[in-house]
Formats: C-alpha cells, sequence, structure tokens
C-alpha cells in the first residue's frame, strides 16, 4: 500500500468570518449580539499543521489576515514553515508584519507562496519588510522569501503537496488549494490520512470549467458561503450548497460567512456531509 509519510495531519480553522468579522462594529443585529459562540467569527485563515517523516512537527498558514496575531495567541503558535496566500485582499494579508515572531522563535525565515498580483501587494504594503534597507532605523522586521506562483503549479513539502488552482472572485481570479500526502517514493499516496485530499476555497463566486477537476475525490472540500442573499463576489448559500453537491466531497465546511447566518439556525437545515465552519474548528486528526 502507498502510505503517506506524514502523521497527525489536521486543518484548523483560525478565522471563519468575512472581512468585516462577526460581530460587526455597530451592528446590533440577532447575530451580532449572539451568545453562542461559533457566531463570532474573526477574519478569515487557516492552518494545515502535521508531523513530517522525521518526526518533526509542522505549520503551513493559509492566509494571513489582521486578526492572525488573535489567532496564533488563543492556539498558542510557536512556528511556520510557510504561509500560501490566495488573493491580495487586507482581510487575508494584513497580519504579515506579525509573523516576525516566528522568526525570532525559529531561528529561520519563512516561505511565503503567492501569485505575480499578491506578491506585488506584499512587497509595496510591506516595504519596510521587503526592502528593509531603506529603513531609517534598522528594526525587527520578518524575514521572509516569496515565491511566486500561478494555478497550475504544485509545491511539495515535506510530505504534502499543495497544487495551486484558479477560483473566480467575481472578476477577479484568486488561487485555491488542493492538497494531497505524499508517500516515501514523493507520489501521491493511495492511503490518503484525514483531513486529505482536501481542498481549500475561500472567495470566490464561480468555479471555472478547469477547478473542478482538482475537487475530485476529496474527503474535505472548505467553500466560501457569504449570506443568502446574491453577491457580486462570493457565494450565496444556495450556490454553495449547489457546488458542494456537485463536488461531492465526504465532507464539505462551509467559511467566510457574515452576521446573515445562525450558526445554530442554518446548521440544521444542511445536507448530510455538509457543515458550517466556526473559529477553532479541526478537522482531521
Amino acid at each position: 500500500m502507498s502510505t503517506a509519510v506524514v502523521r497527525d495531519a489536521r486543518l484548523l480553522l483560525l478565522g471563519t468570518g468575512t472581512s468585516a468579522g462577526v460581530p460587526v462594529i455597530g451592528c446590533d443585529c440577532a447575530i451580532c449580539r449572539s451568545d453562542d459562540p461559533r457566531d463570532r467569527r474573526t477574519r478569515s485563515g487557516a492552518a494545515i499543521e502535521f508531523t513530517d517523516a522525521d518526526g518533526h512537527a509542522r505549520r503551513y498558514l493559509i492566509d494571513c489576515g489582521p486578526d492572525h496575531r488573535e489567532h496564533s495567541i488563543r492556539h498558542r503558535f510557536t512556528r511556520c514553515d510557510g504561509i500560501f496566500f490566495t488573493h491580495d485582499h487586507v482581510d487575508h494579508t494584513f497580519g504579515l508584519d506579525d509573523v516576525r515572531r516566528y522568526n525570532a522563535l525559529m531561528k529561520a525565515p519563512i516561505e511565503v507562496f503567492a501569485d505575480a498580483r499578491t506578491r506585488e501587494f506584499l512587497e509595496r504594503v510591506y516595504r519596510h519588510i521587503f526592502r528593509r534597507h531603506e529603513n531609517v532605523n534598522d528594526s525587527f522586521v520578518a524575514d521572509l522569501f516569496v515565491r511566486t506562483i500561478a494555478a497550475g503549479d504544485t509545491i511539495d513539502r515535506h510530505g504534502l503537496r499543495f497544487t495551486a488552482f484558479e477560483v473566480l472572485h467575481g472578476r477577479l481570479p484568486v488561487l485555491a488549494y488542493r492538497i494531497d500526502a505524499l508517500d516515501a517514493t514523493g507520489a501521491i499516496a493511495r492511503d490518503q490520512p484525514a483531513p486529505f485530499p482536501l481542498a481549500y476555497c475561500t472567495d470566490l463566486s464561480a468555479m471555472p470549467p478547469d477547478a473542478w477537476r482538482h475537487l475530485r475525490g476529496l474527503r474535505t472540500l472548505v467553500l466560501d458561503m457569504l449570506r443568502y442573499r446574491r453577491h457580486p463576489t462570493h457565494l450565496t448559500v444556495d450556490e454553495a450548497l449547489s457546488i458542494a453537491h456537485d463536488a461531492g466531497a465526504s465532507r464539505t465546511v462551509f467559511v467566510h460567512m457574515t452576521h446573515d447566518i445562525s450558526h445554530a439556525d442554518l446548521s440544521g437545515r444542511l445536507p448530510a456531509g455538509m457543515e458550517l465552519g466556526f473559529d477553532g474548528m479541526v478537522l482531521g486528526a
């Protein structure tokens, strides 16, 4: 049997909210006043955590939004092996400055993966990191090295394969990721440990034809679901349910929800195999 070399793998949902988070500033609706902790949604992000073949703990982030410091403290993070960005929007990128603490703890740089548009954005916004030599004072900044990737690229790291593919966030092409476990030969393992194969697809309003091949045979699908009403750049509840049904993953978890959605109300009405995500939810080991 072609067995995966990684073990104790899991996907940790760090934030499951939209750009405004929930509660929304200045809002007095029932969801924003809810005492259900699953209705408190910080900005979107996730972490892939596993033990590699040499017994080392590994952690890769998917996006790094403005609530990342809170996420890190809540889950007691002390390392970050790399960051895979989906796109350049503020709610997915504005925590990057905080990863400098991992540099200090690990005494190593952090690998960052981003498409060309996102890389340009990061290097412009975080000029103090990427053009450190221009800083007036030589201050403590993150130590990063960026790799430009595009849809169709595969990145193998420590026994996992990350495959980038393109989805549409309104008119903006953004990256989603399929993650498979590898065997000792570097091929995709036939015996995939939970939660793999996994696809992480946030911030989308349409699934292009070429994207569907990356959704085949999934154990876990993490998928955008903003609200009930139509939105130009995100999936509605009905649209998300339709894509989840057609993808046919064993388990689909919806994320990036706004304050239109009550966790307790909608959860009980979802089809079998589909559920709402919440901050701190663990998928896998």
